[in-house]
């Protein structure tokens, strides 16, 4: 065999085995790393809660302005509460 033959077959190889890794990952990756969904879900629950919490203290702008931004789901906690 030439050393180009050689070159083709080891491109051959790489690239099956890059191609075995992505399946795996698309089969197997996500639900190993990803969120589950019991995590969103709580998540999501915390950020409504956020708002009602707001819109219950007069904070009716605010509440709005989350809803808008669609960021009403990234839960962090309120200044002061």
């Amino acid at each position: 065999m030439s050393i180009n033959n050689n070159s083709e077959i080891a491109r051959f190889r790489q690239q099956q085995a890059l191609e075995e890794e992505a399946a795996r990952l698309g089969l197997y990756g996500l639900a190993a790393g990803g969120a589950r969904h019991d995590f969103i879900i709580a998540r999501m629950e915390q950020g409504a809660e956020r708002m009602l919490r707001l819109i219950e203290a007069g904070r009716h702008q605010e509440a709005q302005a989350l809803v808008e931004s669609g960021a009403w789901c990234d839960v962090q906690e309120e200044p002061n509460g």
